[in-house]
Formats: structure tokens, C-alpha cells, sequence
């Protein structure tokens, strides 16, 4: 998609990546944004701008059943500093519990992550007109060639930090006195559920040993 509201991606690649979030929330209505965070090594950057521009705007957790203590307590504790209003969603019980168990995640991580990801975030794709999403160029292959502006058939994303190096996203942190997730000081860079992140530099320890890239919800 190479524009949109008559903002292109060149125009987009101009703003700083705070205009950017400002920008989506100045053109589109605040029932019409979706926001997600998994929590993770680096979800504190846009949580940041997002509690800047838009304090009250529904973060939504996605809780797999399977995070790790750390990433909980990592919630629980932007939550607090920021101020962030949370909404935790998942798979209905009795359908998490099958793929406990099944040890499904063991020799179907698709069907796992469809279950426990990309279904319950069906509804919610459905009932808004724009995703926010802070993923970034540099994580792996699959993202190097994301552009800001990505049309799905259900929903427009816009990645506002797309474009992000490790050692901006690195000073972001300090310069704003975010914390960090207590596993990255443990060798984890990307962190998803615990059956399926190992330690490991960028993406390289989600499901270590398999072709699988992506849990599903960001293709």
C-alpha cells in the first residue's frame, strides 16, 4: 500500500517515530486502533508513546497460558509506571486446555499459536480499522521487506518503528528510563511462550529447530 489518506510511505519515513503514532491518532478515530503487546523485549518503546499521546487508549495482552513469570511481572510493571490500561484477552478455556493437554505446541506449534493467538485475535481485527504494530525491520528476513503502511485483507497495519536500528531502539530505552524485560539480561532478545523461546541473539531462539518464523498473527 503506498499511501494512505493521501500520506505516503516516503512522507511517513520523514516523521520522527513519535509523529508517526500521532499522526494515526490525529487521522483515524480511537475505536478504530487496535494495539497489541506481547510484552516483550521491546514493547515498552511504543507503550511509551502510546501513554504520551494517548494515556487511556486499550492495550490488549494476548495470554497465551504459557508466558513466562517474567513476562508477567513485566506487565504488571509498565502497567504501573505508565499507567496503561490493559486488556488482557485469550483462547476460550476449554480450547487452551486441549493443547495442554495434547502437548500440542510440541508437534504442532501452528496449530498451537492458531489457537492460542491468532483466533482470539480474530474478533478484535474484525471490529477496527488499524493495527499498531511495533515490530521491526532488523528482528528477521520476513520483516526486512515490511513497509509502514501493510494492508491485510481485514485490517491496514502501520508499523510506526519499523524502520528502528537495536542501538536506537537501545537509546530510546535509556534516554526515557524504560526498564527492560528481566530475560534479556538472561540471553533472551525475543520472547514469546515457554515451550517455544529458547535463549538467543534477535529471533534466532523462537522455535529454535523449526522453519517457523512467525506465531501467525502478524502475516
Amino acid at each position: 500500500m503506498d499511501s494512505i489518506k493521501g500520506f505516503s510511505q516516503a512522507d511517513f519515513e520523514t516523521y520522527s517515530i513519535e509523529d508517526r503514532v500521532r499522526w494515526v491518532f490525529d487521522h483515524f478515530a480511537e475505536e478504530e486502533i487496535l494495539m497489541t503487546s506481547s510484552f516483550g523485549s521491546s514493547s515498552a518503546l511504543l507503550l511509551h508513546l502510546i501513554h504520551k499521546i494517548s494515556p487511556q487508549h486499550p492495550i490488549y495482552f494476548l495470554d497465551t497460558g504459557y508466558h513466562f513469570e517474567e513476562t508477567k511481572a513485566y506487565k504488571e510493571k509498565l502497567q504501573a509506571q505508565l499507567g496503561l490500561n490493559v486488556k488482557t484477552i485469550g483462547a476460550p478455556e476449554n480450547k487452551h486446555r486441549f493443547t495442554e493437554e495434547n502437548y500440542t505446541y510440541q508437534h504442532n506449534q501452528d496449530l498451537c499459536c492458531f489457537i492460542n493467538k491468532v483466533e482470539p485475535l480474530a474478533a478484535l481485527r474484525e471490529s477496527h480499522k488499524i493495527w499498531l504494530s511495533g515490530l521491526f525491520k532488523y528482528q528477521n528476513e520476513n520483516r526486512k521487506n515490511l513497509t509502514f503502511f501493510d494492508q491485510k485483507e481485514d485490517i491496514l497495519k502501520i508499523y510506526p518503528l519499523l524502520d528502528m536500528t537495536p542501538e536506537e531502539v537501545h537509546a530510546y530505552f535509556f534516554i526515557h528510563e524504560l526498564p527492560s524485560h528481566k530475560l534479556v539480561a538472561k540471553g533472551y532478545s525475543s520472547i514469546g511462550c515457554t515451550h517455544c523461546t529458547l535463549k538467543g541473539n534477535g529471533r534466532e531462539g523462537r522455535w529454535a529447530g523449526n522453519a517457523k518464523v512467525e506465531c501467525g498473527i502478524h502475516l
